[in-house]
Parts: C-alpha cells; structure tokens; sequence
C-alpha cells in the first residue's frame, strides 16, 4: 500500500509539471496566431479570449494523453536512474505490481478524458465556430473605420464616413456598390446599423439620402431621393449554421450513418485508447541503467507518440473516404500498440529468456561460465 501511494504520488508529481510546460508551450502559440490575425484584421479583438479559451479546451484531449505518457515514463526513470527500483525489487515490487499501481492512475484520467473527447470537445469546438461565423457575419461593418474607404464584400462595396458618434451611427457617408454591369451609390448625412435579430442579417439605413444607378461612362443614370433606405450588407442566415464533424455531439455520431460521422466518432474514442496504451507502455519503457539517466527514453517516446497519433490520423482519413471499412476502422492502430506493450512488459517479466537461451544454444554460443567449467 505504502509503495503504490509512492508510486502514484510520483506520476502525479510529474505529470502538473509535464502537464504546465505543454499546456504553456500551447496556449503562447496560439495566442501568437490570435494576435496576427487580429493584426491582419480577420478577427476582431472581441473574439480573441473566447477562440483561445474554447481552442485550448479542445486541444486538451491531445495534451492529456501525452503529458500522462511522459509523465509516467519520467517517473519511473528516476525511480531506476536512483536506482529505487532495485530495493522495491528486492521487496518483491516486481513489474506486474508498478503496473497495478500505473493501472489507478491511469483509469483516474481516463474519465476527464472520456469527458474531453465525447462531450467537452466537442462543445467547445462549435462554440468557436459560431464565434467564428458570429464574426464573419459582423466584421464588414465592425472593421469600419471614419475617414478611410473601407472595402466590404470581397471589393464589391466600398463605404466611408466622416464620422463614426456611437457604435452603430454614421455621418456623412456613401457606399459605392458594383452590381457587375451596373453601378449605385447611396450618399446621406446620417446612416445606422441595424441587426435584425431573429436571423442575424446586418443593414445599414440611409436617411434622407441620395440614390444613383447608372453604367460607368454613360449618361443613362437614374437618381432617386429617399427618406430611409436599407442595404443588406451580409446575405448570411446566422441561424442556419452547419456545424462541422468536430462541432457534432456524440450522440448523433453515434445515431448517424455518415462516414464522416463514424471516423468522427472512432476518432474521439480512439484518443481515450491511445491514452490508455502509451501510459501502460511507459511502464516497460521507462526501463533503463542507472548510468542511462532519467531522460535517456524521452527521443523514443515522443516518436513513439508521433507515429501513434499519425497512424490513427491516417486510419482516420481511410474511414472517410471508405477506403477501410468502419468494422474495422481505426482498431488496428490499436492492436498494433497493444502488441507493443505486451513484447514489451512479457520481456521486462522475462519470459523471452528461455528463448534468448535456446537461441544462442543453436548459435553455438556457450557463455564463460560454461566454458570455464568444462576447464
């Protein structure tokens, strides 16, 4: 009891250490890639704390199974680089009893995982697309700037006003709109934006304005006066949003037929899976020589890491596009690191030994003590 709690106490040490440095490392590059895109104006300043909030929280079900990955193989390492795991031997810790102890650590997270990958997610990554089209619908008129033309609709309209009193009051203002054979601009003193709520739509009204439509070049114009006047300057239904696969609850992914939604879903699981695995394979690969030293493994687990998380990306994409069948999915990646994890901790219990011996028995390979007897 006295060492599991060691033991455990150890990996959770470690792992708000490893947890901290990655979650940092993430949350600093996003926030770099934020803040260009609010200098480059495709987002507006109001958005940034909520994409970055809803991006971290989706980016943890990627963080978590690596920094338990790391963080038992660290623990572990320094357990035999000071050489602890000779005494614990000596007491009768074997390598089965260190995975027991792995095993509560391990199904401790898997649920915050569970609850990451299926639920949280998800949530957070339709958030940050409604945050994200919310934006698109409203950033032609919230990037307007008083005394500069200001490009809205890909160059199809160009507005510009003098002034700008309040949030959504103009004055002396005009918008030029290009109709493609045609031409209109509406000119007035006073002009405001209106929302409408139920879809979203944004309107800017002229009042007591000028209207012209005409060819460029040609006299045939047409001028009309108007007391209030309203151009519709996003054709988007807010309302009527598709979410992405990765905005999906699991619940429809569960009910849908989609190949998309099977990958999907095989995907969010295949996180907890692979949380799962590499911790237990950290048991046996934290293994080393007391002169190796603690980090002497970390090169090979993060490939190992790389391959794992490719290969399901891989398997993934083969889902899809239907070139896998959904039976059989993305397990195999599983299965392929199950087998992993047992070549490894069988040989760590050496059960391959007697193999190593027959081998070099055939090998006519005698070792020096056998050599020295027969002397």
């Amino acid at each position: 009891m006295i060492i599991r709690d060691y033991v455990i106490k150890e990996v959770i040490r470690t792992f708000a250490g490893v947890f901290i440095v990655l979650f940092l490392i993430i949350l600093s590059t996003q926030l770099l890639r934020s803040l260009s895109a609010v200098a480059e104006g495709k987002i507006a300043l109001d958005f940034l704390f909520s994409l970055l909030f809803f991006k971290n929280v989706a980016s943890l079900t990627l963080i978590l199974p690596l920094t338990l990955f790391l963080s038992i193989l660290l623990a572990l390492s320094r357990l035999y680089k000071d050489s602890e795991m000779v005494a614990l031997s000596a007491c009768g810790i074997g390598p089965g009893t260190l995975l027991k102890s792995i095993l509560i650590v391990i199904f401790s997270f898997v649920f915050i995982e569970i609850g990451l990958a299926l639920v949280f997610a998800p949530w957070a990554s339709s958030k940050m697309q409604y945050a994200e089209e919310s934006f698109k619908a409203e950033a032609d008129i919230e990037l307007i700037t008083p005394g500069q033309f200001n490009m809205i609709d890909n160059g199809l309209r160009v507005l510009y006003t003098e002034k700008m009193p309040g949030p959504t009051t103009l004055e002396n203002v005009f918008l030029h709109v290009d109709n493609g054979e045609t031409n209109s601009v509406m000119a007035s003193d006073y002009a405001n934006l209106v929302t409408d709520k139920r879809q979203g739509a944004r309107y800017i009204v002229f009042q007591n304005g000028n209207r012209y439509d005409g060819t460029a070049g040609l006299l045939d114009y047409r001028f009309i006066k108007f007391k209030d006047y309203g151009i519709l300057m996003e054709g988007k239904a807010f309302a009527n949003i598709v979410l992405d696969r990765e905005s999906v609850p699991s619940l429809e992914l569960f009910k849908s037929n989609s190949l998309q939604h099977k990958a999907e879903l095989q995907w969010r699981i295949s996180q907890v899976l692979m949380m799962i695995l590499l911790a237990m394979i950290a048991v046996p690969l934290s293994k080393t020589a007391p002169r190796q030293g603690r980090y002497a493994k970390m090169a090979l687990a993060i490939l190992m890491y790389v391959v794992y998380s490719n290969l399901l990306v891989v398997a993934m994409n083969w889902v899809r596009k239907g070139v896998v069948d959904p039976l059989i999915g993305m397990w195999w990646v599983h299965i392929i690191f199950l087998l992993v994890f047992l070549i490894l901790f069988l040989g760590q219990m050496g059960w391959f030994h007697g193999l190593k011996r027959k081998t070099r028995n055939v090998l006519n390979c005698p070792n020096e003590f056998d050599e020295l007897v027969d002397k």
